[in-house]
């Protein structure tokens, strides 16, 4: 349907002429043959262009069926648009720079510049705008000039998936320069389907004219096949962040079941917390305790203790559940102090049940967690090697197989683990590579995994939700390039930055991964039935 503009719209005229004056091939003058009236919105008020459209005068010339228009047009609006180009950049400015949702966008529009745009229309034209800025990023010409002072190149892949069964998307960053080179949603993590994407890093990286230098990934068996295929002799880093979590996966895996079985011997702190509130009288004034009373004291070391329960941050140097016995034993060490004032009251004795809660749960798994300390020590010997504060490569390599050998001497499923695990890592932690200056290369990829936060963030902004779905996988190809675009141009792009890439589209891949989700969509629907 036409959109029909309001009958009270104030329209600021603009005429525009063919540059040219005389046609390109016989040399006689223009005549103007039409009219074409082109209305838009601009963020400073609406404006009719008149395009006067001209061809040769001459009726025996070949060139007179070929109507030109003034290319001026292009530098305010593209044919078909019914807003300027000031106001689409102002739409995915707002959008990918400042996570704003289509309703704020559209809102926004309304109340400042007074342009009435359907949330339909936001969400076409943000398409359109999100296929160019990819397109630009990828722009051979601007990426030989983004890279005219890097020698040399350290590529970095990694996969997202938010939701388990559904397809992945990963991405290929160079390191150096911090910037997303390309992104795919594969159906799966095959060596063959990674060994595409390589392909397509290896001829950037000649177009480019750099070499690659390192490549740095989890070992993944996709990604060190595909590495080995495609940049024969090029060095590939393993993460040693996901080494460290191979190597404690199961000391985590222990930490984590010692975790749940302490807390639930700490369960009764609800009935101490109720005993507290049941015995305060009724009444808004006395709903908030002193600061310094009793019952708020007793309050307070429970508001401790559940926060210690409810920490789940640790890592493989440090478990959750090693760390959550620690605080607790911090804050029974503090209950003893206030249980041996013996100060009457009720107060004494729920302080000392409290206590008596902490006391079983810490007991119950003493004996485990004795266990687990000494397997963190052992991987905590492990993780000094990799630390390149620690000396040279080789003295660290050095000691890392010596430890490994001394692992593999000692016997014991622990043991023996570690050490077949260190034995099949070895050959991608101690990768000797350093860049220009001196600069040292990555020990893990955290670097990009860390980057993925942007995306995620941007769509848990847009949509008000702490989840991320599979969307961010289905239009990454050109999500992530925009951001990592925007991120490097705070600014809002203008008609000068986009206009050469007026006719991109979105990648095949994306509009594949897009009919999919309909497809699966309409295939869980109760309504419609079966797809097909």
């Amino acid at each position: 349907m036409r959109f029909r503009w309001p009958e009270d719209t104030e329209f600021q005229r603009l005429v525009l002429d063919v540059e040219q004056d005389r046609c390109g091939h016989c040399g006689r003058r223009l005549h103007v043959c039409d009219h074409r009236i082109h209305r838009i919105y601009t963020l400073s008020h609406p404006l009719e262009l008149c395009c006067r459209l001209a061809h040769c005068s001459d009726p025996d010339c070949p060139t007179r069926p070929q109507t030109l228009s003034p290319t001026a047009e292009l530098s305010l609006a593209l044919p078909g648009w019914l807003i300027g180009w000031d106001v689409f950049c102002f739409i995915g400015h707002r959008r990918f720079a400042r996570h704003w949702s289509i309703p704020q966008i559209r809102d926004e529009l309304v109340d400042s510049y007074r342009v009435r745009l359907s949330q339909d229309a936001i969400a076409v034209y943000l398409r359109r705008y999100q296929a160019m800025v990819a397109a630009r990023q990828q722009d051979p010409d601007l990426l030989r000039l983004a890279y005219r002072d890097v020698a040399d190149l350290w590529l970095s892949i990694d996969g997202l998936q938010p939701e388990k069964g559904h397809e992945a998307l990963y991405a290929v960053r160079e390191l150096k320069a911090g910037r997303v080179w390309f992104a795919q949603a594969l159906l799966s993590s095959g060596a063959e389907e990674v060994r595409r994407l390589l392909a397509r890093a290896r001829e950037m990286a000649q177009d480019l004219g750099k070499p690659v230098r390192l490549w740095v990934s989890d070992k993944q068996d996709a990604f060190v096949k595909a590495v080995r295929w495609e940049f024969p002799g090029v060095p590939h880093r393993y993460c040693s962040n996901h080494f460290l979590r191979e190597l404690a996966k199961p000391t985590l895996e222990s930490d984590s079941h010692a975790k749940v079985q302490m807390r639930k011997k700490i369960r009764g702190l609800r009935d101490v917390e109720r005993q507290v509130l049941g015995a305060r009288p009724a009444g808004p004034e006395t709903l908030a305790a002193a600061p310094g009373s009793a019952g708020q004291v007793v309050l307070d070391y429970c508001g401790c203790v559940r926060g210690i329960l409810n920490d789940d941050q640790g890592g493989p140097l440090q478990p959750p559940g090693l760390r959550m016995a620690r605080g607790l034993a911090e804050v029974r060490a503090s209950l003893g102090r206030a249980v041996a004032l013996n100060r009457p009251g009720p107060a004494h004795g729920q302080l000392a049940r409290l206590a008596g809660f902490i006391d079983r749960g810490l007991a119950l798994v003493q004996g485990q967690q004795e266990q687990l300390r000494w397997q963190v020590d052992a991987i905590a010997a492990v993780a000094g090697t990799l630390d390149c504060q620690g000396g040279t490569l080789s003295r660290r390599r050095a000691e890392y197989q010596r430890l490994q050998r001394q692992y593999q001497g000692r016997g014991g499923g622990f043991y023996e683990r570690l050490s077949k695990v260190m034995k099949a890592w070895q050959a991608g932690l101690f990768v000797a590579v350093r860049g220009k200056g001196g600069r040292q290369a990555p020990q893990d990829n955290l670097d990009l995994e860390r980057w993925f936060r942007v995306p995620k963030g941007h769509e848990r902004r847009i949509h008000g939700r702490s989840h991320v779905g599979v969307r961010i996988v289905q239009e990454g190809p050109t999500l992530l390039l925009v951001l990592n675009a925007h991120e490097a141009h705070p600014e809002p792009f203008c008609a000068q930055d986009l206009l050469p890439y007026r006719h991109a589209q979105e990648p095949q891949d994306q509009h594949e991964a897009i009919h999919r989700r309909k497809v699966m969509r309409k295939a869980r629907s109760q309504k419609s039935g079966h797809p097909c």
